[in-house]
């Protein structure tokens, strides 16, 4: 069990470093979206598509990894309210990614693919791609202290 923790744990930390690495890049990409025009346009909002299904894929996995660590590890007996916290914040993170990051690059790829769109529609996916992502940034930070938080009041 102690062998299937740690694994778990390492795919873990692989997943949430793979979402953080991939939003890096996310705002600079929809900003791109909307400097361009015609094909580059689109081609653009496909290959943020993509970074976006990365995210979702990286996200729910960090966060299916870490609740099958906090099993393995021995639930709630076994962890404190540090832990704790960190769960939720995960669970919310993964929230952010689903219901803010994903909805709006989905608007401002339809947005992109039709001719009469709004740019201020535009603007307003591309501020939502933005704000979720930073949001998201700021959470996985909390919970990289989080979850070190232990370990440093033990030194300390």
């Amino acid at each position: 069990m102690v062998l299937l923790k740690w694994i778990l744990v390492i795919l873990h930390i692989i997943t949430a470093a793979a979402w953080f690495g991939i939003g890096l890049r996310l705002t600079g990409q929809a900003r791109t979206v909307l400097e361009a025009d015609g094909d580059a346009r689109r081609a653009l909002a496909d290959d943020g598509q993509r970074s976006v299904r990365l995210m979702n894929i990286f996200v729910v996995l960090t966060l299916v990894f870490s609740l099958g660590a906090f099993v393995a590890g021995g639930h709630f007996e076994a962890y404190g309210p540090v832990y704790h916290t960190a769960v939720l914040l995960i669970v919310i993170l993964t929230l952010v990614q689903l219901f803010v990051i994903r909805p709006g690059w989905a608007t401002l790829q339809s947005g992109v693919n039709s001719p009469d769109t709004d740019s201020d529609a535009l603007e307003s996916a591309k501020s939502r791609v933005a704000i979720g992502t930073g949001v998201g940034h700021l959470l996985w930070l909390i919970l990289l202290v989080l979850m070190f938080a232990n370990r440093l009041v033990a030194v300390v």
